[in-house]
């Protein structure tokens, strides 16, 4: 066989080239692979994290109006969610007296089993109760709200009319277990939901 000196290259750079767009096209889509794969599990995580929030705030709910004169009149109160016991229960009211009336804020956290699972997820449970007296012709303002519910979105805070009991309630689920205690960060990629309800 005669191979001319014009194409005796040809063919390794004919090589060379199929080689690299193939190797370029396979990193391609192990790029996307590897970036579908991370969006499908934060989508995952997320719905858990929303799934534990929502969760919180079902059983925040029953237990607000289960232990409605206790919580009302700044009592503490022990409440239990998913077959746990709070965590840490506090009534921390704010720092100032509002005239007219109180506020109480309770904080509550529980770890809990998601579903038949061995995971571990968190709920974290914030109620603030206004009571405004009936006899005295003021509203019950709490102008400092986000310092009680970090995301409370009136900038301008709360205010409950006379005679009126008025609760806001925070449910923040979490992706993972909750940690020692509350205040205390969460690991890294910890995905949180919330859901605030006015009543």
């Amino acid at each position: 066989m005669i191979v001319h000196k014009h194409t005796s290259g040809f063919a390794l750079l004919m090589t060379l080239l199929i080689v690299s767009v193939v190797i370029s096209v396979g990193l391609t889509i192990l790029d996307v692979t590897t970036k579908q794969v991370r969006l499908a599990s934060t989508g995952k995580d997320s719905e858990i994290a929303f799934s534990a929030a929502n969760a919180g705030a079902e059983c925040g709910q029953y237990w607000k109006r289960k232990e409605a004169i206790d919580m009302e009149a700044g009592n503490d109160a022990t409440i239990g969610c998913f077959g746990v016991t709070a965590l840490t229960v506090e009534d921390t009211p704010p720092s100032f007296t509002p005239v007219g009336g109180t506020i109480h804020r309770y904080l509550y956290q529980f770890t809990w089993p998601n579903g038949a699972t061995i995971d571990r997820r968190c709920s974290q449970i914030t109620t603030v109760v206004m009571v405004a007296d009936a006899a005295l012709p003021f509203t019950v303002s709490a102008a400092n709200m986000r310092t009680m519910v970090a995301g409370y979105p009136n900038r301008n805070g709360k205010t409950c009319p006379a005679g009126s009991i008025c609760t806001v309630l925070s449910a923040r689920g979490y992706s993972r277990a909750c940690p020692a205690s509350i205040g205390d960060v969460f690991p890294p990629g910890t995905i949180e939901r919330e859901v605030l309800l006015e009543f």
